[in-house]
């Protein structure tokens, strides 16, 4: 079960998940907490929405690939190892 595709795209869309927490919680909650607006740090609220935005539309796009993935699994498991077979 752990060489199966499925899980390991499930494994990348967690890793970026717990990167985009940073973003999300964190960096959200400091600049909260201390009152900053784009006025006072432009480059740090830029970077960090940027940074955000990168894991938002990361995760999205793995997303789909792992739909994809599962209806080419049910249609026909020959093609599955053919688009998501590796090297082999």
């Amino acid at each position: 079960m752990a060489n199966s595709n499925c899980y390991k795209i499930m494994f990348v869309i967690g890793a970026v998940d717990m990167l985009a927490i940073l973003c999300s919680g964190y960096v959200t909650g400091y600049l909260g907490y201390f009152g900053y607006v784009f006025c006072s740090t432009p480059k740090f609220i830029y970077f960090s929405g940027a940074y955000g935005f990168f894991c938002w539309s990361t995760e999205s796009t793995i997303e789909g690939i792992l739909a994809i993935n599962r209806c080419v699994e049910i249609w026909s498991t020959e093609y599955a190892m053919k688009l998501f077979g590796g090297w082999n």
